[in-house]
């Protein structure tokens, strides 16, 4: 069985999400000049919405955080993980036809964080575990994410957040919107991080 064939089947669950932005209140603050804190729930709803959407839009996670591959078999071929960056496979579980969870051990696989996207394979003269559920019997648990503070997050990923909480929050303090000619500063942006990452 191929990998595109499994991938079809797959499924991306959180595992954690992340515990902080990658720009905080005060840093916001201070790039819209609000003289005081009466927005600040409405700001702070901006920046994870920004946040949200940079990582959809250029295909990566922001700050560290577990996500989870499930897929109903092994492939033949490398598994591609749809992750970026990925910094680590934790772990790789399967659940047996009796309902048994048990973790593959860490020597049965490899994988290769060089590759775009990243990919796992059969370590040389291993096999995968056989006695696998038909649905969702294998769980992938992966690290993504550029690191645990804002301050590990490219600086092009805060300035797309940046430009758009500027364009949401335009309309709450000006009589006239702020509108860019088809988003060219933030479109511009999430193709720098597509094309540098592969994506």
């Amino acid at each position: 069985m191929r990998w595109i064939d499994v991938h079809r089947a797959s499924q991306l669950v959180t595992g954690q999400g992340p515990a902080v932005e990658p720009l905080t209140y005060a840093e916001v603050k201070a790039f819209l000049r609000l003289p005081a804190d009466d927005d600040e729930a409405f700001v702070n709803g901006y920046i994870t919405t920004a946040r949200m959407k940079v990582e959809e839009d250029a295909g990566l996670f922001c700050i560290t955080q577990k996500w989870d591959l499930f897929l109903d078999a092994f492939p033949d071929d490398p598994i591609e993980i749809p992750f970026a960056p990925l910094t680590a496979v934790d772990s790789i579980k399967v659940t047996s036809v009796a309902g048994v969870q048990s973790t593959v051990a860490a020597t049965v696989y490899q994988v290769d964080l060089a590759s775009a996207p990243p990919r796992v394979q059969l370590a040389d003269n291993q096999v995968w575990p056989t006695d696998i559920r038909h649905m969702a019997g294998i769980v992938i648990r992966c690290s993504v994410g550029y690191g645990a503070s804002g301050t590990a997050v490219p600086e092009l990923v805060r300035h797309a957040m940046r430009y758009l909480i500027r364009m949401w929050y335009a309309p709450r303090g000006n009589d006239q919107v702020f509108i860019p000619p088809a988003w060219v500063g933030y479109d511009n942006a999430i193709k720098i991080l597509r094309t540098r990452g592969k994506l």
